[in-house]
């Protein structure tokens, strides 16, 4: 689905706000985002290693460096030099925006506490708290942090 057809649309629906949020997203700086989601996932299981020195737990710094991923690529996105109708519009509803971001992150950690064992409720949970913290991350770059000057918005 493309955008639509102004960058002033009040009345757009949630599917189309998501379609929109996907665009702008894919915009993301995906190897800074990467670099970060690496960086946090070997931060997060360096933490966690004494703690499980003969047990390592890989799952749940995974899912921390899921958070830097989305976090980092949603943030980048907003504040990146590039020109569209999409981007205008996620950066003048950065928290509607940041549902894209956050979303992409819940389903992502969901995925990883199933495969690590953690139960329906436990997945449903850690997902909730990490797409939260993608969603929250992101909204408050894009509401504090503005383009660099020469960009039209």
């Amino acid at each position: 689905m493309s955008a639509p057809p102004s960058t002033y649309e009040p009345n757009l629906s949630t599917r189309e706000e998501f379609a929109v949020s996907a665009t702008a997203l894919s915009k993301a700086p995906w190897k800074l985002a990467g670099a970060a989601g690496v960086a946090a996932t070997g931060a997060d299981f360096l933490v966690h290693l004494p703690f499980h020195l003969f047990h390592p737990q890989i799952f749940t710094p995974l899912a921390m460096g899921a958070v830097a991923f989305f976090a980092v690529a949603g943030a980048g996105a907003l504040i990146r030099t590039r020109h569209s109708r999409a981007l205008r519009w996620a950066r003048r509803r950065p928290w509607r925006y940041a549902v894209a971001p956050g979303a992409a992150c819940a389903i992502v950690v969901f995925a990883l506490m199933v495969v690590h064992g953690s139960g329906v409720g436990g997945s449903v949970f850690s997902a909730l708290w990490h797409g939260a913290l993608a969603y929250g991350a992101t909204g408050v770059v894009g509401t504090m942090v503005r383009p660099r000057h020469g960009q039209r918005t």
